[in-house]
Order: structure tokens, then C-alpha cells, then sequence
């Protein structure tokens, strides 16, 4: 037997490894085995080759060789064959032996990846599971295992070998984002979105991993941590406007406007017809109550793309917004001749249409509206919400009888909807059956007693029907059972008002403002309220005002304004507010009245009267109509 010269025993020991699950072999023949790896170490594998085969002659049931020499053969000489046949024999000769495993394991994988019948596959992974089972830290088998799993379709498997190679090695960034794959499938995105950050903490530069975190983390509206993701993207490269335009997205669903309208501005200085940044400056200037800016920005963009749906429909809604709704109703018409076939668009279509019945009919151009919705309802394949607004419409325009025959198709196709249930006493008391419609309605509302949809519906009747004091002993059953409803409270509150018990209604509108503050609606009330009073007209402003806050372009609000104004004596302010009110309110007879009333006190006694009598043309349920009469008498006779 020979020496083994001294230099060689550090790499004897790493070449043994193959062979240390196993007894140690007889000698010469694990020399031959040494050799063997020295020469493929020196790239001489025809050399190699000779040594494995000499010390498989000599040790004939050791499995140690045949490892080495399947190794060989797949990695150094690709001969895939001869490979199969020494692993097969290894596994043979070394059931226990992990190794064995493996290297068939991974030839079969070879085979698969090139082409392979399929019917390799379970073999592979049967391979493959004997190799853990006989070595469980041999992460890189576990790794190819899961990944040969996941693709034969055995996710549950292919994850639980996965999660084991993350937890034995933190680093494995590729598993990592193959789990969270699985993870997300099976609707843990939790998990997923967990397993994508760290694999990304690891490999910042995986475009697959970043994408799919950031689909995720979208879906789930995790929108700050969406804008985290993209601020290093920017971070990586400033001079990136797609991914700025991303970062400025995910600001702006977070809520951070004014940082996500910095980042837009600087894409568009790296990029200033960049249509998309133009449009997404335009939205967070609307957020933002920055109405003008945001047209202008609109309209810069449209310019570009006439056809660019986004920007036509968001510039339709600043339109309706700011009360502007003739110009409303032309960006809805160009969004309706715009292109399209198909149910997505006919979606698409009728919510324009209900967009356009919605402005008509605060235009009070009643006929048009219905017009609207009716095209709405028939492309919505009957969607049970336009066809309420198509009955609301019919009433609007005074067409009970319409609405009666409309009501009966409705009911026929959505006859457990509580809304159009609801609407069907509206439709019976506009057609004069005033005790069918109460009767119903509290039966419905009967059914569910804390509906606050059937609530409002038989308070409805009861205010139409002048029945002030029904309605409020109603209420007050009603917040005895619910007595922190905000909505039941601001109901009884309006029809404490209508009754002239202001004191009682001061009660319930603030018990509203204590449990939501910031309640535009309960602080205009109130506020409009005291001002008509003539009591407590300081309140009455900061009420007003907060409530225009909230929206600057409300009609109503801008009305309870100017009449505050006039009630402190302060009349140029109370005329300013009250002509704005009046450009969205213009069939209003209330704010006709305010208008009269300010210019006789101004002493334009002649103005005074053409505006009440301007005020008695509107339908207005809230104008008290002799008063103004009475006043118009008053100017009128000689001084």
C-alpha cells in the first residue's frame, strides 16, 4: 500500500465525505477512490473515471464510488446516461446513504429540466425526500425539492420544505419568494408579504420579489408601507420617473398629499408632458381642494390625450364638485363617445349616463333625468341601483303613475329589495294613497327595527305628509333603543326645527356634533339654524364656516353663510356668499327669498321684490310662501 504524501490529508478529508455515512472501505480501494478525486480536482475526469472504476472493482459493495462517479458523469462530462446508471447503483448498494439520494435526485432533476417524460417527476421528488429524511440540514436538496413540488403542483408539500430552508437558512432569498408565492395562493397574504420583505432585505435587486410585494401590499391597502417599498427604488435612482410616479401613487393612498404631490412635480421635471404624473398632480390637487389648479392640470392632459379616460372623468368630477354642472355634463357626454364594446364598457357607460341623470336633476331639468337614467338602468342589465334612481327620478318629474308601472318590473326581478320595498311607499303616496304607503312603511320597518334605511323612509312620510309630531314621537322610540345613532339624532333634530321647538333641536344637533365633530351636514343645520333665529350668530359663523371647510362649493352651506352675514349686518359678505349660492341653487326659492330680503334692506326696494318673486316661481317645500307674499305687498304699495 502506499504513502499518501502529507499535503494531501486536508483534502482527503473534505473527498471522503461521500463516504462517511458508510464503514470505512477497504483500503486500496479507497485510495484509488482518493485518486480519483484528486485528478478531477486537477480537471483530468477521463483519469478520474479509471481511478472511481478501480476502486469499484476493488471494493465491488461500496457506494461511495459509484456516488463520485455519477457526480462526475452529470456535472463535469454531461453524460446523463451513464450518470443514472451509477447513482441507481449507488442506491442500491447504500440505501442509508444520503448522498446516493441525492445524486439520483438530481440527475433525475437534469433529465426533467431537458425535456424529460414527466413520469420522472415522483421519482425525482421520491429521491430527493429520502435524501432529507437521511440528511434533514441539507438545505440545498430541500431546496430543489420544494421548487420540484411546486412545480408538479404539490404546494402544501412543496411548503413545508420551503419553510424549512428559510428557518435553516436565512439568506435563501430565491425559496423565500417562492413561499410567499404559496403563501399568497393560499390566501395568507400575511405571510407573504412578510417572506417578500425579507427575501428582499437579503436581494434588494429581485424585480419578481419587489413587483409581487408591491401587487400585494396594493391589494391589501397597506399603502404606507407600498410607499416605503417605492421610496427606494427612488432612492436607487432618482432619475427613475415610472418608479417616482409609483412612490407619489402610494403617497396619495396613504393619505400624505402634500409629499405625494412633491414627488409628482419632480417627475414631471424630469419628464413634463408625462401624462400619467399630469393626471395623478391633478388628483391629489383635488384631494387637496386645490380645484383650479387641478383643472388646469386636467385640461393639460387631455390635450395631450383627449381619449384619456381618467382625466376626462376626474375633471367631470371636479365639475360636479364645485357645483359647476353644465360643464359637468359636457365632460360626462365626451366620456359616453368615447369608444368601447362589450359588458365592461356598457359597465362603464351607465355609470356616466347615471353621472348625467344625477346633474339633470339638480339642474331641475327633471325629463333629462329620467332620459339619464333610464339609458343607465337598461345597460346595467337591470342593476338594482339605477333602477331606483330611475323610480327617483320619475317622482322628481312629477310621473307617479310612471313610476307605479316602472315599480312593478323592478319588483319582479329584485322582490326582496329593501330599497325599492321602501321606494314603493314613496311611489303609493305620490300616486294619493298616503295611508297604504305610511301603512307599509312602518311594517317594513317593523321587520327591522334599527334599519336606518327603513328608519328614514317612514320619517320621509311623515314629513311629507306634514305629520311633524308622528315623526318625532317615532324617533324618540327609535333612540330609546338606539340612543347614540347619529343619524336618528340629527332626523329628530330636523323635525324638532320644523316643529319651531329650537331649543330641543339645539339639544339633539349637538349630541350629533359630540359624537361626530366634524359632521358637515348637523354643523350647517345648526348653524343656519341659530342664524335664522337671530341667536348666537358667532356660533352660527364658526358652524357655518367649518362646515364649508369640508365642502367649499355646497349651494346650501354658502346660502346658511350669506344669511348668517345678513343676520350680523355685515351685507356685502352676505351678498357675495348668497349669489354664490345662488349659481348652484338657482331653482331654489330660499335663497331667492334671502336675496330679496338683503337688497330691501340694502333699499333697492325694486331688486327686493323681483327676487321674491323669483322665490315664489321655484318648487320650494321650504318657502314659507305667504310670508313672502305678505313682503312682496309691504315693498310694493307707495312709502
Amino acid at each position: 500500500m502506499r504513502d499518501i504524501p502529507l499535503w494531501s490529508a486536508a483534502w482527503v478529508v473534505l473527498a471522503a465525505s461521500a463516504a462517511a455515512q458508510e464503514a470505512p472501505a477497504p483500503g486500496e480501494a479507497y485510495y484509488y477512490f482518493c485518486l480519483g478525486r484528486m485528478a478531477e480536482m486537477q480537471m483530468q475526469t477521463e483519469t478520474a473515471v479509471s481511478n472511481y472504476q478501480q476502486a469499484i472493482r476493488l471494493d465491488p459493495t461500496a457506494a461511495y464510488p459509484h456516488v463520485a462517479l455519477a457526480e462526475l458523469y452529470h456535472q463535469r462530462m454531461r453524460q446523463v446516461d451513464k450518470a443514472l446508471e451509477s447513482a441507481k447503483r449507488a442506491v442500491e448498494l447504500g440505501p442509508d446513504v444520503a448522498a446516493a439520494h441525492r445524486t439520483l435526485g438530481e440527475v433525475y432533476f437534469t433529465l426533467l429540466r431537458s425535456g424529460g417524460s414527466p413520469d420522472l417527476a415522483p421519482v425525482a421528488i421520491q429521491a430527493y425526500r429520502d435524501t432529507v429524511r437521511l440528511d434533514p440540514g441539507d438545505v440545498q436538496t430541500r431546496s430543489s425539492l420544494g421548487r420540484l413540488l411546486l412545480a408538479n403542483r404539490q404546494p402544501a408539500e412543496a411548503a413545508v420544505q420551503l419553510e424549512e430552508v428559510v428557518r435553516l437558512e436565512p439568506s435563501a432569498y430565491y425559496d423565500m419568494t417562492l413561499l410567499a408565492q404559496i403563501r399568497q395562493n393560499e390566501g395568507d397574504s400575511a405571510r407573504a408579504i412578510q417572506l417578500l420583505k425579507q427575501s428582499l432585505a437579503v436581494e434588494p435587486t429581485q424585480p419578481e420579489a419587489r413587483d409581487r410585494l408591491a401587487a400585494l401590499l396594493q391589494t391589501e391597502q397597506r399603502f404606507g408601507e407600498l410607499a416605503d417599498l417605492y421610496q427606494g427604488s427612488v432612492q436607487g435612482d432618482p432619475t427613475d420617473v415610472e418608479a417616482r410616479i409609483r412612490y407619489a401613487d402610494a403617497l396619495a393612498n396613504a393619505g400624505r398629499l402634500n409629499e405625494a404631490a412633491s414627488e409628482f412635480e419632480a417627475a414631471l421635471e424630469g419628464d413634463p408632458v408625462n401624462v400619467i404624473a399630469t393626471v395623478g398632480l391633478a388628483m391629489v390637487n383635488r384631494e387637496l381642494k386645490n380645484f383650479d389648479e387641478a383643472e388646469k392640470l386636467l385640461l393639460k392632459a387631455l390635450q395631450s390625450e383627449p381619449g384619456h379616460v381618467l382625466a376626462r372623468y376626474t375633471l367631470a368630477g371636479i365639475y360636479e364638485e364645485t357645483r359647476e354642472l353644465e360643464k359637468a355634463i359636457v365632460e360626462w357626454k365626451k366620456l359616453l363617445d368615447l369608444p368601447g364594446e362589450g359588458k365592461e364598457a356598457d359597465t362603464r357607460r351607465a355609470e356616466y349616463w347615471a353621472h348625467l341623470g344625477f346633474a339633470y336633476g339638480e339642474l331641475e331639468r327633471h325629463e333629462d333625468s329620467v332620459q339619464a337614467f333610464e339609458k343607465a338602468s337598461g345597460l346595467a342589465d337591470g342593476d338594482e341601483r339605477y333602477q331606483v334612481f330611475y323610480l327617483q327620478a320619475l317622482l322628481a318629474a312629477d310621473r307617479p303613475g310612471d313610476a307605479q308601472a316602472f315599480l312593478g318590473q323592478a319588483l319582479e326581478r329584485h322582490p326582496g329589495s329593501p330599497r325599492l320595498r321602501l321606494l314603493e311607499t314613496r311611489v303609493l303616496d305620490a300616486n294619493g294613497k298616503s295611508g297604504e304607503a305610511l301603512e307599509k312603511a312602518l311594517a317594513l320597518s317593523a321587520e327591522e327595527p334599527d334599519d336606518e334605511m327603513r328608519i328614514q323612509g317612514v320619517v320621509d312620510l311623515y314629513q311629507s305628509q306634514k305629520a311633524f309630531a308622528d315623526a318625532e314621537r317615532f324617533l324618540r322610540e327609535k333612540l330609546e333603543r338606539m340612543p347614540d345613532k347619529v343619524g336618528i339624532l340629527f332626523q329628530l333634530g330636523a323635525v324638532l326645527e320644523r316643529q319651531k321647538k329650537f331649543d330641543e333641536a339645539e339639544v339633539q344637533f349637538e349630541q350629533v356634533l359630540e359624537l361626530e365633530p366634524d359632521s358637515a351636514a348637523t354643523l350647517n343645520y345648526l348653524g343656519y339654524m341659530l342664524a335664522d333665529q337671530g341667536v348666537s350668530l358667532d356660533q352660527s359663523l364658526d358652524y357655518v364656516t367649518r362646515a364649508l371647510e369640508q365642502d367649499p362649493h355646497n349651494g346650501a352651506y354658502l346660502d346658511s353663510l350669506g344669511w348668517v352675514y345678513f343676520k350680523m349686518g355685515r351685507l356685502d359678505l352676505a351678498e357675495d356668499n348668497l349669489l354664490k349660492a345662488l349659481k348652484s341653487l338657482r331653482l331654489t326659492g330660499v335663497v331667492y327669498d334671502h336675496l330679496g330680503d338683503l337688497y330691501f334692506r340694502k333699499g333697492d326696494r325694486e331688486q327686493a321684490v323681483d327676487y321674491w318673486r323669483k322665490a315664489l316661481d321655484q318648487q320650494d317645500d321650504e318657502l314659507e310662501k305667504d310670508d313672502v307674499v305678505r313682503k312682496i305687498e309691504e315693498a310694493s304699495s307707495p312709502r
